[in-house]
């Protein structure tokens, strides 16, 4: 999971506000403990994007010892600002159970949100939910390939 979170970490920065530029070049360097603290100073001080890569960091141990809770605290905080990518990861944390109950339903409404603004791993996630179906959410192949 790291190598995934990782590349999405990276490929957005790039769309990111320069706010946290600083905290992306620790990170870009290798520094991931400066990374960290860059980004939760910038988090506290309501940077929604710093929120964002913060609980990523929490969520997988990237500079600071992995702490679920801590991430799906600022992920979710994020989230319900409407940062799509903390509303796909929030749905991601919802599909596979991490500090919460598994539950597609609610990770398909985060997924919808994130995809709704462009976000190209929630249309993929919300793409192979809908070409399974799975615990509640019906099948649907045609949203399956319009999401494709």
């Amino acid at each position: 999971m790291k190598r995934l979170l990782l590349g999405v970490m990276f490929s957005s920065a790039v769309l990111m506000a320069g706010n946290i530029s600083s905290g992306m070049n620790y990170l870009n360097s290798g520094d991931e403990k400066k990374a960290f603290t860059e980004f939760q100073k910038l988090a506290k001080s309501g940077d929604m994007d710093a929120a964002t890569m913060l609980g990523e960091m929490y969520l997988d141990g990237i500079g600071v010892e992995q702490d679920n809770k801590k991430a799906y605290y600022w992920i979710q905080k994020a989230a319900n600002t409407g940062d799509k990518k903390a509303e796909y990861l929030l749905g991601f944390m919802y599909e596979n159970g991490i500090e919460v109950k598994e539950d597609i339903a609610q990770a398909v409404i985060w997924y919808e949100k994130a995809a709704d603004k462009g976000d190209v791993m929630a249309m993929y996630n919300l793409a192979f939910i809908y070409k399974n179906g799975a615990n509640g959410v019906k099948k649907d192949s045609q949203k399956a390939v319009m999401l494709m």
